[in-house]
């Protein structure tokens, strides 16, 4: 759990001092801020993500490795894009990156699509499609519950923190590259609150056809539950899919060798920064020594 998710969730647990944090905080918020060269469009009314943003708290490790090790030309599946982090990131790295965002949340695209905007080389650059639908292992509707005091805690799964609803598309995320026109994927971001299990199941053929491929995602394992699988099966579905799988602490990668001790040292609302390696992109990033790089 980071110091900001900390101070949120627990010292600000009670009603009174979260609304009076929440409206300091979203009074606080610039339109936009810069992070690593990138123009990020923050949603006003979202103190956690924008305000964790503002105050420069938010994933830290992760957008350290993601500036890190996106390379220009690659192919980045952002989904859970959000307000696009990072993909405004891999358009300042890269103007010639293919990339497809994933966000079902209609408030949320509008600052994910203002974010593209302003970090698109041209105006004319068509390299982006953005696909509003939920990521999951079937095509059809579910249920979107959404946290309206936390703009990044969606999910397709009920639970206290989540106030307000809404029905939406899913589809499979191998049907969604192929209606988008992406063959492979080089950089795959998945940031879905526990609904992990559900886009990789339906990201098989996708992930096949993906030799050299870096994953980044969150592993949580009440979420992971909550949402009906175990923390067991989707770290072994990862390695079915040829991922090795790394934890992301602070500048170093650890194999994840033992899935009951990363599962042990994750309990409640801890997570853990996780990284699949696959194809050249392992020996970039660990080396033919297994020493991280």
């Amino acid at each position: 759990m980071s110091a900001a998710e900390f101070i949120y969730t627990v010292l600000l647990k009670p009603p009174l001092l979260r609304r009076g944090a929440n409206f300091i905080l979203t009074s606080m918020l610039p339109r936009t801020i810069r992070v690593k060269g990138a123009t990020i469009h923050l949603n006003p009314s979202d103190p956690v993500v924008s305000g964790a943003l503002t105050l420069r708290s938010y994933e830290k490790e992760e957008i350290d490795f993601f500036v890190k090790w996106f390379q220009p030309g690659m192919t980045f599946v952002d989904v859970g894009a959000n307000v696009g982090l990072y993909t405004g990131l891999a358009l300042h790295i890269s103007a010639d990156a293919r990339i497809l965002c994933i966000e079902p949340d209609k408030n949320s695209s509008l600052y994910l699509k203002r974010t593209i905007q302003s970090n698109r080389a041209t105006e004319q650059q068509s390299n982006v499609t953005v696909c509003h639908v939920a990521a999951s292992d079937d095509q059809g509707k579910l249920i979107l519950y959404k946290n309206s005091q936390n703009k990044g805690d969606n999910r397709i799964y009920a639970d206290p923190l989540c106030d307000e609803r809404e029905t939406i598309e899913s589809d499979t995320l191998d049907n969604i590259c192929e209606r988008a026109g992406v063959e492979s994927i080089n950089y795959l971001k998945v940031d879905v609150q526990g609904a992990e299990f559900k886009v990789f199941s339906g990201a098989k053929r996708i992930l096949s056809q993906s030799s050299d491929c870096i994953v980044m995602t969150e592993f949580w394992p009440y979420g992971l539950k909550q949402c009906g699988f175990t923390p067991h099966l989707y770290l072994s579905l990862l390695q079915e899919l040829g991922f090795t799988l790394y934890e992301l602490s602070g500048k170093t990668l650890e194999e994840i060798k033992d899935f009951d001790d990363i599962i042990s040292r994750s309990p409640g609302r801890v997570y853990r920064n996780l990284i699949g390696l696959k194809g050249e992109s392992s020996l970039k990033l660990y080396g033919p020594t297994g020493q991280s790089t």
